[in-house]
């Protein structure tokens, strides 16, 4: 949350519902398979703005520190991402741009790396990227190559779309 505010931007962490007792994050979603037309997901840990963004645009991040792993055999950096973790924020993905920002300290000194790094979570679809998966202390996880991920100060560099409920003329007139 600081490094977004050092940028620019504001950033506030996401709290629990207080009408559940269960004290994980939630946000609130249509669902067609429920009888109330709503359900609750896990959300994401922070929720942040950046400079020169529409007013009210926000972007969610989950945010994990994370041991770097290597891959004898190609000689690749590797992170780990539990299957379980990315179908959360593939969840929340579907109506917000969701960021999974990793926190690897020891990149601090390694070339062409930040310690802060981050991928949209829209770049590790499977019709984008082959995911590599395995069994990691019994849990279905994913190996995800560390060139995926960018240095957070790249976070501002990225396009933005068009907002789809404005009432001003499109800008692209090619129709």
């Amino acid at each position: 949350m600081d490094l977004i505010a050092l940028m620019g931007g504001t950033a506030q962490a996401i709290g629990k519902v207080p009408t559940m007792g269960d004290p994980t994050p939630r946000f609130c979603r249509p669902s067609a398979q429920s009888e109330d037309g709503f359900r609750y997901s896990v959300s994401p840990d922070i929720v942040f703005t950046l400079p020169d963004q529409p007013r009210g645009m926000a972007s969610l991040a989950q945010v994990k520190l994370k041991k770097l792993q290597r891959d004898p055999s190609k000689g690749r950096l590797l992170i780990y991402l539990d299957e379980q973790e990315l179908h959360r924020m593939n969840e929340a993905a579907m109506f917000y741009d969701v960021f999974f920002v990793i926190h690897v300290p020891e990149l601090a000194a390694t070339e062409g790396f930040s310690e802060w790094m981050w991928v949209n979570v829209d770049d590790l679809q499977e019709d984008r990227i082959s995911l590599i998966k395995r069994r990691i202390q019994n849990k279905p996880t994913f190996l995800l190559p560390l060139d995926l991920f960018r240095p957070l100060s790249e976070l501002k560099k990225r396009p933005l779309h068009a907002p789809s409920n404005t009432n001003a003329p499109p800008t692209d007139r090619r129709v």
